[in-house]
């Protein structure tokens, strides 16, 4: 998958997410059964998305997306 360099926020790659599946069944020591990895893949997958989609939008300084102090 190359990147496109116009692109400041690379997309996760499937490998990635495997590794990161892998990884998180592994410290977290959750019974993953093989016929699960696929929908697991599939829902991290839709994350990563929506997470790209949104790091890749240029809000600018004057954009507070939530308030996080109150006064």
């Amino acid at each position: 998958m190359a990147q496109d360099p116009s692109d400041p926020v690379p997309p996760a790659g499937d490998d990635a997410l495997a590794a990161l599946l892998s990884g998180s069944v592994a410290a977290f020591g959750v019974p993953l059964e093989d016929a699960w990895r696929i929908e697991a893949l599939s829902y991290l997958r839709s994350i990563a998305d929506a997470a790209h989609l949104v790091l890749s939008l240029d809000l600018g300084d004057e954009c507070d997306p939530a308030a996080v102090f109150r006064a």
